[in-house]
């Protein structure tokens, strides 16, 4: 379904090179490299990488349709930020959201939505502590429905759960994700979805443009 995508190998090729992009569920920051030398920065974006990296229209494979991404004022972003984790969310620094919109409608005419949403922070750590109080507040929603879901994103920390709708978590450095569908089925292609957003963020980190 996914059209090519490129720069997936060049964000394979980034992921040895950046201490943030380890395996799903790896965890952990910078480590010296053989031989010793200076530990790598993890991975941050600042407020205007945000908008760069989440999922643009022209990345919307076929069958689905993107809108423009939604910024809000740093004071409401923060306020969405504590809501949506229900912490305090330390070390904020910008949010921004997104969706694909499934074309095709299902049987009761309804159509599927996709939501992204990025939030940043200054620190793994911080995010570390957000995406803990996100992934607790949507399970526990979920109750007894949620069933776990495989996801391999690239991502440093995932946790993804589908019931009445499907929840993946991601921690990439100080960056976390969130993807939320409505309308949509277990069997989506949300690993790819997933692999569409981390990689974006990985080419942005790398000060490139995910659109090129």
């Amino acid at each position: 379904m996914f059209r090519p995508i490129r720069g997936i190998a060049a964000g394979a090729v980034l992921a040895a090179s950046l201490t943030a992009c380890g395996g799903s569920g790896s965890g952990g920051g910078g480590t010296d490299p053989v031989g010793g030398g200076q530990a790598k920065a993890p991975l941050v974006l600042a407020a205007d990488q945000v908008r760069t990296a989440l999922v643009s229209k022209s990345s919307a494979p076929e069958g689905w349709k993107a809108r423009s991404p939604k910024f809000l004022s740093p004071d409401d972003a923060l306020r969405k930020c504590q809501d949506a984790t229900e912490t305090n969310c330390g070390g904020f620094v910008s949010y921004g959201t997104t969706y694909f919109l499934k074309l095709k409608q299902n049987a009761d005419g309804r159509q599927g939505h996709l939501y992204f949403t990025v939030f940043s922070f200054k620190t793994p750590e911080d995010a570390q502590a957000a995406m803990k109080g996100l992934t607790k507040k949507e399970r526990r929603k979920a109750g007894a429905e949620a069933k776990p879901l495989q996801i391999s994103a690239g991502a440093e920390e995932t946790d993804a759960f589908t019931g009445k709708h499907t929840e993946v978590h991601l921690r990439l450095g100080g960056v976390l994700v969130r993807l939320e569908s409505t309308d949509l089925t277990a069997n989506e292609p949300y690993a790819d979805f997933a692999t569409l957003q981390i990689d974006r963020i990985k080419k942005t980190a790398a000060g490139k443009n995910p659109d090129v």
